[in-house]
């Protein structure tokens, strides 16, 4: 046998994965009481829908492999929306998605367009398969909008092969017009990815979504995730719509049995309660209309922060004292998230919890 050689575990590493950390999001931090960090509902299911859960879940044959497909399902949700079951995919989760896609349109060395600030997952996935990420920085001081018509310059003169981002935007908020973004499909000759995951929240969400004519666009594909406005972050469930070649193309490539027997029958259950997804992403929007009030009222007094408009469940802050806010809060014990020294993200809560952070803010302004 040759003798081993004197090796750290590190030293088997592949290259290109040593500058990759752990997804962390405020992980590490456990004593708070008021989580507005991560974007979710703050509204839990009801105990009628949980006992129907309990139900569901009771049926399942834990010894079997669950439905290849999710067939019932994408049937469910396909329902919902208004669209036949045969242009939708599900995954673990939208993030699963993202990285099969990306995994499937390119390969090492093909470009990819993203824009930034915007969600990290898609720069994270495009690293890790080396494909070149063509980046190009929003115009912050403009209310983070983009020029569409230079990004569509650069994907033809570049051979950009992949463009994905979110509409409206993590982390900006910041919604852009449908009619903007049907002349920059039409005229790539790039796939074109949009993220609608918060999109529900939209206040003109059903003529701003794709989901009524994607299939004018061979080259679109949309994103849809339960996590954020049906309230199930902890089931990971989420769904690509688009044309019938490339949502079968995404059956083929996918892992067979990705999402669990358990997350299908709770979106199942959860998705015959439609009126109660309803009012609970009403009195969401509600809360986080509410929560801007409160936030000009606040700010009205003090000159050292910015309130960015969203058409999201969360507000956005600028100000340059990120840290000491972030402190501050969680000394109170309240979590948001810290994007970087320039802006803070902050998910609407409840009445009582938005009451209570708006108190506190206030001790600090």
């Amino acid at each position: 046998m040759a003798e081993r050689k004197n090796k750290a575990p590190q030293d088997f590493l592949n290259e290109k994965i040593k500058k990759f950390k752990p997804y962390s999001l405020n992980n590490d931090i456990t004593n708070f009481r008021i989580r507005l960090d991560a974007n979710e509902s703050f509204i839990n299911l009801p105990e009628f829908i949980v006992r129907e859960i309990k139900d569901a879940v009771a049926e399942i044959d834990f010894n079997r492999y669950p439905y290849f497909l999710a067939s019932d399902l994408i049937k469910k949700y396909a329902g919902t929306i208004g669209i036949d079951e045969k242009y939708i995919v599900a995954g673990n989760g939208s993030d699963e998605i993202i990285n099969i896609i990306i995994n499937s349109f390119l390969s090492k060395g093909d470009k990819i367009m993203t824009f930034t600030p915007d969600f990290s997952m898609y720069d994270f996935y495009s690293d890790i398969i080396e494909a070149q990420i063509v980046r190009i920085e929003k115009k912050s001081d403009e209310d983070f909008s983009i020029d569409f018509d230079k990004a569509a310059h650069m994907i033809k003169e570049q051979d950009i092969k992949v463009v994905i981002f979110s509409n409206p935007c993590n982390p900006t908020g910041k919604l852009t017009d449908k009619s903007v973004l049907e002349k920059f499909v039409g005229d790539v000759d790039a796939l074109v990815v949009i993220d609608e995951v918060y999109m529900t929240f939209c206040d003109d969400r059903e003529n701003q979504s794709f989901i009524n004519n994607f299939l004018d666009y061979p080259n679109l594909i949309i994103l849809k995730s339960l996590s954020k406005a049906y309230g199930l972050a902890s089931i990971r469930t989420g769904f690509a719509v688009a044309n019938e070649v490339f949502i079968n193309m995404l059956r083929t490539v996918k892992s067979p049995f990705n999402l669990n027997a358990v997350s299908q029958k709770i979106a199942e259950t959860v998705l015959s309660h439609m009126d109660y997804i309803n009012e609970s992403i009403k009195l969401i929007n509600e809360n986080k209309a509410e929560l801007e009030r409160e936030f000009r009222n606040l700010l009205s007094e003090f000159n050292g922060c910015k309130l960015h408009e969203t058409q999201t469940n969360f507000v956005l802050l600028e100000t340059d004292k990120t840290k000491i806010i972030f402190e501050y809060l969680l000394s109170k014990g309240i979590l948001i998230r810290q994007l970087n020294d320039r802006f803070l993200r902050i998910s609407t809560g409840s009445k009582e919890e938005n009451k209570e952070l708006i108190s506190a803010l206030k001790n600090i302004l």
